[in-house]
């Protein structure tokens, strides 16, 4: 069950295309039901989907949550509860808080559904020791170049990625300007998938690779900071290549289901995918002007 259907890093293409059945669920517009289906109709799998025509499918989450209930508890089978729904501002924080509502009322009354989600690498994860040592050693081995831009901005550009020795490291990637209520929605998330797993549940929960989607190139400065970002050494993925790792991912983790580990960092680290922003020499904000500035020109085109 994909809720947000119509989301560039959903699994829905790859599932389908594998010629599995996708419950996809989205906002009734029919401009994004028509690309959903046309994708459908290029896969071997079955696309279920509310409402009677792409002119009348989808429902909206925040307003007919009750509804989206009903009809998925009436589907047969094991059900598999992917979040990968989007909205700008506020409403992103409301909908991750009804998609949770969804995720506790299906388990409770279908306790073998499983549970999917996609964590963002510009958050803030614990991470192991081997990945401070990495980026300690290139901190350390940094050029000259990157030594005096350090000092002649009075310390706050290139900063090292974590103090010596940290284990686990605290690896902040949180970018400020996908603001408050974007990292409130992913927290929401996380902190489900955490309890859930704690609870028994299966949960597939893997750190997406930074990825050029649309909803990230349409902030400019974003857009420059990732067209940039693989001279620090960050690799940025292409919205095709993430969605087939991630599905790869997902169907992994449901396959071979976990149990909780002693920490919940431990188990946000299991299969992230994060461009390497985990091991690079410098703490990603105190790089990201630099990088914006010499990717501007290649964004802007």
């Amino acid at each position: 069950m994909v809720l947000g259907a119509g989301s560039e890093m959903g699994p829905l293409p790859a599932v389908l295309g594998w010629g599995g059945t996708v419950v996809g669920v989205d906002l009734p517009r029919p401009a994004v039901w028509a690309r959903v289906a046309a994708t459908a109709r290029r896969g071997a799998g079955t696309l279920i989907a509310p409402g009677a025509s792409i002119d009348t499918a989808g429902a909206d989450l925040l307003s007919g949550l009750p509804e989206v209930e009903r009809w998925l508890l009436g589907i047969e089978g094991r059900l598999v509860l992917g979040n990968y729904v989007y909205a700008p501002g506020a409403a992103y924080a409301r909908l991750s808080a009804a998609v949770d509502a969804l995720a506790v009322r299906l388990t409770a009354k279908r306790p073998d559904t499983a549970l999917a989600f996609l964590a963002t690498p510009t958050d803030v994860f614990a991470v192991p020791g081997d990945a401070v040592g990495q980026a300690t050693e290139r901190y350390r081995r940094r050029s000259r170049a990157a030594r005096l831009a350090h000092l002649v901005s009075a310390e706050r550009l290139l900063t090292p990625n974590y103090p010596p020795g940290a284990d686990p490291g605290i690896a902040d990637s949180l970018v400020p300007q996908q603001g408050p209520n974007y990292a409130l929605a992913k927290r929401i998330q996380r902190w489900r998938a955490s309890t859930a797993r704690r609870a028994g549940t299966t949960v597939s929960f893997s750190v997406a690779p930074p990825t050029r989607t649309r909803s990230v190139t349409s902030n400019r400065l974003l857009a420059a900071a990732y067209a940039g970002a693989h001279l620090f050494g960050v690799e940025i993925f292409e919205p095709a290549t993430s969605t087939k790792l991630m599905a790869a991912l997902l169907v992994h983790q449901l396959r071979n289901p976990r149990p909780a580990a002693a920490q919940a960092w431990q188990d946000e680290t299991v299969g992230a995918a994060h461009g390497g922003l985990w091991r690079v020499a410098y703490q990603p904000r105190s790089a990201l002007g630099l990088a914006a500035l010499r990717g501007l020109p290649a964004a802007v085109r």
